[in-house]
């Protein structure tokens, strides 16, 4: 095979040669005289975040903090050639703009310097200045400070209560008493009361309970630097208790009842038998009656059957006269006896080991027992039983301290349903 001499004159008599070479040369041409000789032009970089140094600054040092905005932005203007600063080559991340802290030596608004650099140290372009050469910082020292709060009512209502119904501000129930105040010491400083802030629309015939915002009375300093319980915005429920003016007959109720007077509760006189009174409306019906108290039933006997009471009493408040009630119970058909309570009849339970507590108490014990005659000469000593539940007293736990203890004893009646032992017993038990 016949080789061919490699002659420049053929190759570049090829018109297909001269094209391809004729386009890179211009294309080299292009990038030597683009590079050398690019026009210079200007550039805006937008939104180049501010960072504000306060590590080991003079405001961190003196024990202040940042309290306005965190984030500042700006915008840069550059000068460059054409491939370096053109279009979107350059980006917020090639800048670094930093707030000069070293003059701020105290609490309040001041005005930080801003200094940028390129982040690359050859970086081949000129800054010419940004959007802001200054920004505005709130520094103080941080505080936290417990507040009461007042509750406050707002409502253009003639009269803030149907005719026949009571309410009074004193009585405001709110979720939260206090709130924690946070953010810039020198607001929190600055601050009289903190309000909840009720928005009455309605006239109150019933209690309600309304979500009131909670608002902040200060002097000139203000409160933009300063959260509620950790928050920018709080509110906390709070009921106004409304009461309804009633002319009701007065009740007592029983606890602790034999079984026969479950459903036929004993004979008893209220006095007065009637007051008049406000009763808290909370959504359910109106009592037929009001309820000053609670009798147990071992606290009645043939000697004992008369009892006091106050005016005090939940969710009513006495508008007349009466300064305390008084309760007879009809124990004119019951008579009373004492019966033998013999240790053996007394038990212990509650506790772990029972073979580590003794019952030392000196035996046996008289117990008052009352009730209807003939159903009371039916019971003998035998009748009377007792327990000691060492759970239930205050020895903090079934695992009962060393020592001896005072203890209650409850006591039974066996097989009587009409019949109960009147007054308190107890036992002393000792722990090993």
């Amino acid at each position: 095979m016949k080789k061919h001499k490699f002659s420049l004159r053929r190759l570049f008599s090829n018109n297909k040669f001269l094209i391809a070479f004729s386009i890179v040369v211009a294309i080299i041409f292009w990038i030597v005289v683009a590079l050398e000789y690019a026009p210079i032009v200007e550039n805006e970089i937008k939104d180049v975040p501010v960072k504000i140094e306060m590590e080991n600054s003079v405001p961190d040092k003196l024990g202040l903090q940042v309290f306005s905005q965190t984030e500042y932005t700006v915008d840069i203007s550059v000068k460059g050639n054409r491939y370096v600063v053109g279009g979107n080559l350059l980006t917020a991340n090639d800048f670094e703009v930093v707030a000069q802290t070293a003059y701020v030596n105290a609490a309040g608004n001041h005005t930080l310097k801003l200094k940028v650099t390129p982040k690359e140290a050859d970086a081949d372009f000129e800054i010419l200045g940004m959007s802001s050469e200054y920004i505005e910082v709130y520094f103080d020292k941080y505080e936290e400070k417990e507040f009461e709060v007042i509750p406050r009512i707002n409502t253009d209502l003639e009269n803030l209560t149907a005719d026949d119904c009571i309410f009074n501000k004193d009585d405001i129930i709110l979720n939260d008493r206090t709130v924690t105040l946070s953010g810039a010491k020198t607001q929190i400083d600055s601050i009289k009361a903190v309000y909840a802030d009720i928005k009455v629309d309605k006239t109150l015939d019933e209690s309600l309970t309304y979500d009131a915002p909670i608002n902040i009375f200060a002097d000139d300093s203000g409160t933009n630097y300063v959260k509620i319980n950790g928050e920018e915005n709080y509110t906390i429920p709070v009921t106004l208790p409304v009461y309804k003016v009633v002319n009701l007959p007065t009740s007592v109720a029983f606890k602790n009842a034999p079984a026969d007077y479950v459903n036929n509760p004993i004979g008893y006189t209220c006095s007065p038998s009637s007051v008049k009174a406000a009763v808290l409306m909370n959504g359910g019906d109106m009592p037929e009656t009001i309820e000053i108290g609670t009798i147990d039933f071992s606290d009645i006997s043939t000697d004992n059957y008369e009892f006091t009471f106050d005016t005090n009493i939940e969710n009513v408040k006495i508008l007349d006269s009466t300064t305390q009630f008084t309760v007879r119970v009809n124990v004119a058909n019951l008579t009373q006896k004492v019966l033998t309570l013999k240790q053996e009849n007394v038990t212990v339970t509650g506790v772990k080991d029972a073979d580590s507590v003794t019952l030392t108490s000196s035996s046996p014990w008289a117990v008052t027992v009352v009730g209807p005659k003939s159903d009371l000469d039916a019971l003998t000593d035998n009748s009377v039983s007792a327990q000691i539940n060492a759970a239930e007293i205050d020895l903090k736990s079934v695992d009962l301290k060393s020592g001896s203890h005072k203890v209650t004893m409850t006591v039974y009646l066996k097989n009587s349903t009409s019949c109960w032992a009147a007054g308190t017993y107890y036992a002393t038990l000792t722990v090993k």
